[in-house]
């Protein structure tokens, strides 16, 4: 019996990490797979996806552009989120069930891309408080449960810090990584337009050789080719999408203005507010302020003043050029900045709680159990409604012999249209 139980607690001292990281998946797990169809939300955005599964797998239509870009903008993303979502949609023969475990299965490649990258860049310690702070965070489920390519724009963001980070210290193979991962984040959201503002701002730093020069011009292409359905498209169509940009732009740019600057200040930093329930509300930006004394200032290096840069840019960047821009700013326009946000409250949790003195030990225990405790409440009160919902409706339609044309964006159309199929 003793030496049963002295395998077994070198067993768990020895995998520690991984036990710990397993628990915290299958809460992630529960959290967004929970009562599935009651909590799904099915509307504008999922209904589109859906007529685009549809269009694909019935009457085998291939999309080279995807879902556009912002309102009228007269502009799309590229197509590859479409061609993601027939996949699942294939899997459940055009059940919309699909979108919830379209938007369950991204964001447990977020939480995979999380642990990696923070695990890499600091260390599992630090991984695990971060995977932890976007598990149990109400917020966070919320936006996780919503099916739409918006769910891609943080793991994206995340993998294009890293390769980014990775490039700007020497490993210049990367680049490669880089340019894929770029491309692939314009067929996710229009925000996808920072990322090269923000490989610009880092050219200083990069190593001026010949091993640069053939990254380079190896990546260009990596990164061309994902924009090509666009570009096809654009040429084989009488309405031009470049021209719908140029006038686009033309139309909410208003020029460069210290007030607005100022006045959107909040929005830079509104991932942090939003994770911690507004406890920090306009004091945000002085979380990264933080993360840079602690991180750098205590102890400076080349690494981790890059580091440092990185994580500006990632704030920076699309404040000022939405400072720019005159239309509609919504918040996930900066869900970008999440992993970022994420990396800095686990590594501050982690620098607190390494101080040798218990008081920050249980000052930082007590406020994250209290998180924990209030974030599971807001998460288990009812939400009665969503995609069940709208498939009684249907139901209710067919039953009355009553006809629903395929619209669109509206719910009741695509679950008719579902229904009525699978009664033939």
């Amino acid at each position: 019996m003793k030496d049963a139980l002295f395998r077994l607690v070198n067993f768990l001292k020895k995998h520690k990490t991984l036990i710990i990281l397993l628990t915290i998946l299958a809460l992630h797990v529960f959290t967004r797979f929970y009562q599935l169809e009651t909590r799904l939300g099915f509307g504008w955005d999922q209904v589109d996806n859906a007529w685009a599964a549809k269009n694909i797998i019935i009457d085998h239509k291939f999309p080279l552009v995807g879902m556009v870009a912002k309102g009228n903008s007269g502009f799309n993303i590229g197509p590859l989120y479409y061609y993601f979502v027939a996949i699942f949609y294939w899997i459940f023969n055009l059940n919309p069930i699909a979108s919830g475990y379209i938007a369950g299965v991204t964001s447990i490649f977020t939480f995979f891309v999380i642990f990696y990258v923070v695990k890499k860049l600091f260390s599992s310690s630090i991984a695990l408080i971060a995977v932890g702070v976007y598990v149990i965070s109400n917020f966070i489920i919320l936006s996780d449960r919503s099916q739409w390519p918006v769910n891609f724009i943080a793991p994206i963001s995340f993998l294009i810090f890293y390769f980014l980070y990775n490039v700007l210290v020497g490993e210049m193979k990367y680049l490669l990584l880089l340019a894929l991962a770029i491309g692939i984040s314009f067929s996710v959201h229009f925000t996808a337009v920072f990322y090269p503002i923000i490989v610009l701002f880092c050219l200083p730093f990069l190593p001026r050789n010949q091993k640069t020069i053939k990254y380079i011009l190896l990546s260009l292409p990596v990164f061309l080719i994902f924009l090509a359905p666009n570009y096809i498209a654009n040429i084989s169509s009488e309405n031009s999408q470049i021209d719908n940009i140029t006038f686009y732009l033309n139309v909410y740019y208003h020029g460069f203005h210290l007030t607005r600057i100022l006045q959107l200040t909040h929005d830079a930093f509104i991932e942090f507010q939003l994770i911690m329930m507004g406890w920090f509300h306009d004091m945000n930006y002085l979380l990264p302020i933080a993360f840079s004394v602690v991180y750098f200032f205590l102890k400076p290096t080349r690494k981790k003043l890059i580091m440092c840069y990185l994580i500006g840019l990632w704030f920076i960047v699309p404040w000022f050029v939405f400072a720019i821009y005159k239309g509609e700013i919504s918040n996930y326009y900066f869900f970008s900045t999440r992993p970022v946000a994420i990396l800095i409250l686990a590594y501050l949790t982690y620098w607190l709680s390494s101080i040798k003195n218990y008081l920050p030990k249980i000052v930082i225990l007590a406020f994250w159990c209290y998180f924990s405790y209030v974030n599971m409440i807001q998460f288990l009160a009812p939400r009665p409604g969503g995609l069940q919902g709208h498939i009684q409706n249907a139901k209710n339609a067919i039953k009355n012999g009553q006809f629903i044309d395929a619209y669109p964006y509206t719910p009741e159309s695509y679950l008719y249209y579902y229904y009525s199929r699978n009664k033939k």
